[in-house]
């Protein structure tokens, strides 16, 4: 990274739940994480491991243990600790009387331990113990944990079982100094140290692979071996190699990509800046934190050989954490993956890899029992049905689908969709083989889901996620209304999406069978994006108005994944795009934190830049903790990874099939420097904007590959050079194509100013005898009209129209329709430019107080949460 980022505070964190979710500092290696609370009397360090796991009915995800550092705390002054960005570690100092005391540790990756070191300019004492922490709480039939705590040889062991699971666990704190190191009744004292270095190894009996999600069982061996030999080799080693091997995995990620909106560091503390922003200071250097944070918070919670990143990462101080924990499928940790390979992370994908892998074989039984279920007169034995994940999912089991469920099989296929975006990113044809049995696997079970309607394939037992007659949430009431009904978008976009990528990945690999055929004779039936009366993309294909089914302003946007991170809803179906627009003003920006973060990335795919900034500040100045954790509430960490990938967004996209700069930057960012992005086609993308200009963009092919770049101030001025030659391209409405080099850079440079042009205002369409009446306000003489007609995915084009007003003579009073209208300025006009809206309907009078009535009986429990500030 090009500067200094992090995160510091001038008081410790609060020793407490709400200080741990607030305050504390979080590393990680992947296998465990570290919440660090900086103390001065008593320094406290939280350690999670997502192994250590109940069911889901006793808490999930427990904390699983800790390390206590009592220190002299009289006349203490100079006191500040923070996370370093550049190095991934935590550190804290302060003076005590004269004595300067620096506290420093990380969690290494490579060496898989924990490492804290205490120095200090003379010699202090202080003592410490490892806890087992909620020993005795509960009964061991309830999830409760076993467990002794012993010291003997500079070393304090933590040994016990989570008997619910048969799961062994072990943790050893090791101490060296070059002070004196006393053992007593399972604790340590140190006394006349300048220099001691603890170093904490731990580990389970957990075993990942396809047995675990049967017997729901720690199937491993005994961590005692490992966990000793993890020890004794970070001891050889010693603070400096294991602090240099640390830095050097860590820094391999973290460097590869800088995001700069200024040149200066804010020197203020990280809980004033979030103050000052949140009273409407501009604070991009927050920004530019917030961002890498969201990276380093992937990097420290999910790597090979370790589980996926969960609904909290890999960070829990509870007995019985919020929602377990849990790797919930409904969205949340597709979210968590969503920045692996923009922000170019792509190990980080590999926990889930390898976490897919295990589950699948009873993946797979799920499938067959939901079609024995569900669809018993075509059910058989010996048929495969691919797989399919419900919602919930931890270390020891997965969900498969179950009659009451509030999401529909659309989650196998936002899971699928990672492994597609996996080859998408990389090219790997390792990886094309995983995505092809993850695809084509969950491609045999939604054929089984569908019924044909007509000409229609729709999904026979849908439900789109969460939705409640109500709109009233009531966690884990099992009576809860949820809305079932067949062919929501959420379940037909996600078929379709699915199908897609079956037929174009069953291709490459030449795998064409007969149920590939089916899917081809499928596509354009299923009925993925219909738009309503409203103007909205339907969340249902028996709604009308928009909102008139389930919550007005729900959390979930399940009508819009064909937008993102799908790629049904894109700039080659302009008029479903200007949909997906009005269907994201109706939601609206008042929810928790992670649904503000996908709106964000929503509005991101859409290109309103202005929007997403407005949804990044909401999100740091209502939706982030002091320790830039995002808050649900209670903290989720999707919040983070979807704003995260949001921000990437805006900078640049890839899913249309090339490269678009800079397709959503906000007014307000006047400056602009990105190294490292990846872009789908296995691109390294940088580029520079300075006062808004777009100076230049540099693109790394790590193969060889088609090149296709977009940006609007592309023209026939632009140059593009390899390694110092200008090279010929193709040049087209603002596209640059060429046949890109492995291992070569380009430069382009010569852009035009873009400049964003006034829209109409007060555009109506009103029905009368003659026709629609289309009428407007605006500075220009003369515009252009298109119009779209029911569920048509592109405009027609009107015509030209000179002043004000506009007789369509298409429709009328006595021939109502349904159609969007789109106006814009004549000038260089085209149906993907931005447009005012209105459209038509063929609802009366009777229809729409019937609606405004449902309205009112939907929302009247419809809770805002998480909003006190307001």
């Amino acid at each position: 990274m090009n500067k200094e980022l992090k995160l510091f505070y001038k008081k410790p964190a609060l020793d407490s739940i709400e200080g741990w979710e607030k305050y504390s500092l979080p590393i990680g290696n992947g296998y465990f994480g570290a919440s660090i609370f900086g103390g001065i009397e008593k320094e406290r360090i939280q350690i999670t491991t997502n192994e250590f796991a109940n069911e889901f009915k006793y808490g999930g995800v427990s904390n699983f243990a800790e390390i206590h550092i009592f220190f002299a705390a009289n006349n203490i002054s100079g006191y500040e600790r923070g996370l370093n960005l550049n190095d991934g570690t935590v550190y804290s100092f302060y003076k005590q009387k004269d004595i300067k005391v620096n506290r420093l540790c990380f969690y290494s990756y490579p060496d898989n331990v924990f490492v804290y070191k205490v120095a200090s300019s003379s010699p202090i004492s202080f003592s410490l113990k490892l806890v087992i922490p909620y020993l005795g709480v509960r009964k061991i039939e309830e999830g409760g944990r076993t467990g002794e705590v012993s010291s003997l040889d500079n070393k304090i062991i933590i040994r016990g079982k989570l008997p619910a699971r048969d799961l062994i666990y072990e943790g050893q704190l090791s101490i060296s100094s070059n002070g004196k190191i006393e053992n007593k009744d399972g604790s340590c004292l140190v006394s006349s140290s300048t220099e001691t270095t603890l170093i904490f190894a731990a580990g389970t009996s957990y075993k990942l692979c396809s047995e675990t999600f049967f017997t729901h069982k720690g199937l491993g061996e005994d961590p005692k071996e490992k966990v000793t030999l993890l020890t004794a080799n970070a001891l050889k080693k010693g603070y400096k190699k294991l602090y240099q091997n640390h830095k050097n995995d860590y820094t391999s990620l973290m460097d590869r990509v800088s995001f700069s909106l200024c040149k200066e560091v804010d020197h203020r503390p990280t809980d004033e800046l979030l103050s000052s922003y949140a009273k409407g200071e501009n604070i991009p250097y927050l920004e530019e934190v917030y961002y890498q944070f969201g990276r380093h918070l992937l990097i420290s919670s999910s790597r090979k050989g370790s589980l996926p990143s969960s609904l909290q990462g890999v960070w829990t101080a509870h007995d019985k954490s919020p929602w377990g924990s849990g790797f919930w499928h409904n969205i949340n940790i597709q979210m968590n993956y969503w920045p692996s390979f923009l922000t170019n992370l792509d190990e980080t994908f590999s926990a889930y890899v390898d976490f897919f892998k295990a589950y699948l074989t009873k993946a797979k039984e799920n499938a067959s029992d939901w079609i024995k279920e569900v669809y018993p007169d075509s059910y058989s034995s010996n048929s495969d049905y691919g797989w399919i994940i419900g919602t919930g999912a931890f270390a020891y089991e997965i969900e498969g689908m179950h009659l009451n469920t509030h999401s529909g099989p659309g989650t196998g296929g936002m899971t699928a969709q990672l492994f597609y975006d996996a080859y998408a990113f990389t090219l790997d044809e390792e990886m094309l083989q995983v995505a092809y049995d993850a695809i084509h696997g969950l491609a045999k079970f939604l054929n089984k889901c569908l019924k044909k309607y007509g000409n229609k394939y729709l999904c026979s037992y849908s439900a789109s996620p969460e939705q409640i007659l109500s709109g009233h949430w009531c966690l884990s009431d099992p009576s809860q209304q949820y809305y079932h009904t067949v062919g929501c978008a959420f379940d037909q976009q996600w078929i379709e999406e699915n199908a897609r990528h079956d037929i174009e990945i069953a291709t490459k690999l030449e795998k064409i069978d007969s149920l590939v055929e089916e899917e081809k004779t499928q596509l354009g039936n299923f009925d993925s994006v219909l738009i309503g009366y409203s103007g909205q993309v339907k969340e249902y294909g028996e709604e009308h108005f928009y909102g008139e089914i389930g919550e007005y302003g729900h959390r979930h946007l399940s009508e819009l994944v064909g937008l993102m991170p799908g790629s049904l809803i894109t700039h080659k179906t302009p008029a479903w795009l200007d949909a997906a627009k009005l269907t994201l003003q109706y939601r609206g920006d008042y929810s928790t934190g992670w649904a503000l973060a996908h709106r964000l990335c929503c509005y991101a795919r859409v290109g309103d830049g202005n929007h997403c900034y407005k949804l990044l500040r909401t999100l740091l100045e209502k939706k982030t903790h002091p320790n830039l954790w995002d808050v649900h509430p209670p903290f989720q960490i999707d919040g983070n990874f979807g704003a995260l990938t949001g921000m990437s967004e805006m900078l640049l996209q890839s899913h249309e099939g090339y490269i678009s700069i800079l397709p959503s930057i906000p007014d307000g960012w006047k400056n602009i420097y990105v190294k490292g992005l990846k872009a789908r086609g296995n691109f390294i993308v940088n580029l520079s904007y300075e006062n808004g200009l777009l100076k230049e963009v540099l693109i790394e092919s790590n193969l060889d590959n088609e090149i296709k770049v977009f940006y609007k101030g592309i023209d026939s001025n632009t140059k593009v050079y390899d390694e110092g030659r200008i090279i010929e391209y193709s040049c087209n409405d603002n596209f640059i194509s060429f046949k890109a080099k492995e291992g070569h850079k380009y430069r382009f440079i010569n852009f035009s100013k873009v400049i964003k042009q006034e829209l109409p205002s007060n555009f109506k369409a009103v029905y009368s005898n003659e026709g629609v009446n289309l009428t407007w306000e605006g500075n220009s003489t003369s515009y252009a009209l298109y119009r779209a007609d029911n569920n048509d995915p592109v405009y027609q084009f009107i015509g030209i129209i000179n002043g004000f007003s506009f007789l369509d003579k298409t429709y009328s009073l006595s021939n109502k329709g349904r159609a969007t209208y789109k106006l814009m300025d004549e000038k260089n006009h085209n149906q993907n430019n931005d447009g005012a809206l209105s459209f038509i309907n063929i609802a009366d009078e009777l229809e729409i107080d019937r609606y405004l009535l449902k309205l009112k009986v939907n929302n009247q429990h419809a809770e805002k949460i998480g909003w006190s500030n307001d």
